[in-house]
């Protein structure tokens, strides 16, 4: 069920995007187009929690082999964020009954899922390797303490 909230950032103060590879730059190259790879629940995962990108990759990469699956799927990620504290919830809606977008999000600290995107707002900051902030927020994720 969604819940709807009134938004503190409004179209007029949307977060600012900011490009970041979560910390992959230290192990991996990042500058080219064909370095692009589908990263982004790591990525999200590390900046969110403030943790090192290869261990989150190793974590995630650990739990998905124990089950069979990729590490990109909520079977994997969901749990390892409920181990480090962060609390599922449903999508939000505006007013008016849409969805609301990246950008205008009304946490300042949330890992969220896109249409099959995984993205982080922090410390009121979009981060992620492309900017995804038009795209609607479906399910997210907050830290327990910003309950």
């Amino acid at each position: 069920m969604a819940v709807v909230i009134p938004t503190t950032h409004t179209q007029d103060m949307p977060h600012t995007f900011r490009k970041s590879h979560g910390g992959r730059e230290k192990y991996f190259p990042t500058s080219l187009k064909k370095d692009a790879t589908g990263d982004c629940v790591i990525r999200a995962i590390a900046i969110g929690t403030d943790q090192d990108y290869m261990q989150v990759w190793n974590d995630l990469f650990a739990a998905a082999t124990a089950l069979g699956i990729m590490p990109n799927e909520a079977r994997v990620y969901e749990p390892y964020l409920a181990s480090r504290g962060w609390v599922k919830h449903s999508f939000l809606k505006q007013p008016d009954g849409r969805k609301v977008a990246v950008r205008d999000f009304p946490c300042d600290n949330a890992i969220m899922l896109t249409c099959k995107h995984l993205t982080v707002i922090k410390d009121g900051v979009h981060l992620d390797s492309w900017d995804c902030g038009r795209g609607k927020a479906n399910t997210y994720y907050t830290p327990k303490e910003t309950l």
